[in-house]
């Protein structure tokens, strides 16, 4: 013990030492280190938040749903999805696809596109059309009906600067289509995914 305690002192009589002798050399070694703990914490909080972010956005596509099936890197077989309406222990199925795009404009930034039935839809995922009630069936008909139409996230509308009855030209995978814009979210249940940055459309018109 008396060795241990005496190897001690000693360390620390050379380490006083030669911080006396350079000081510079000191406080640099000390700031590289603190700067590199302060870098390490900043880079782990920042992915702790985006992998949070990321877990909300897939718990509130996931919506009520007490299963989803995936298939990574393409779509899940039309077939099984028959299968599954069809099996008595399912109560309600309702694909989804998702994917990233864009408005055809240098420097616009990627937002969420959800191609969905709003029919099929509506047991498993809460969203609502603002801000006149009465319009909402019109509006989900519309979807329906006419193909390449969309409805934005209210906080998509005010990135992009666009409100219903405007065109948007969107790009993805050297590809693009102009939608109209027929209604705007209520920011609630699926419109809270990616904060907002959102956009609903009917998956036929996504699929083609």
């Amino acid at each position: 013990m008396r060795n241990v305690a005496f190897f001690f002192r000693l360390f620390i009589w050379f380490s006083l030492r030669d911080m006396r002798k350079h000081p510079g050399r000191t406080l640099t070694v000390l700031f590289g280190i603190a700067l590199g703990a302060a870098v390490f914490t900043s880079v782990r909080l920042s992915v702790n938040a985006s992998l949070d972010s990321f877990t909300k956005s897939m718990d509130l596509i996931a919506g009520q749903a007490d299963y989803v099936l995936t298939r990574p890197g393409g779509y899940v077989p039309e077939n099984l999805i028959t299968n599954l309406w069809n099996h008595p222990a399912i109560q309600n199925v309702s694909p989804v696809l998702t994917t990233y795009t864009r408005i055809a404009q240098n420097g616009s930034e990627p937002f969420l596109l959800i191609g969905f039935d709003p029919i099929l839809d509506r047991p498993l995922r809460n969203w609502r059309i603002t801000p006149k009630i009465d319009q909402e069936a019109v509006v989900w008909f519309d979807l329906l009906k006419e193909p390449y139409t969309i409805i934005l996230g209210e906080p998509l509308t005010r990135l992009l600067n666009r409100e219903p009855g405007d065109r948007l030209l969107l790009e993805h995978v050297r590809q693009s289509s102009d939608f109209k814009i027929i209604g705007k979210l209520e920011r609630e249940g699926l419109a809270l995914a990616e904060g907002g940055r959102v956009a609903l459309t009917d998956i036929a018109t996504f699929q083609e």
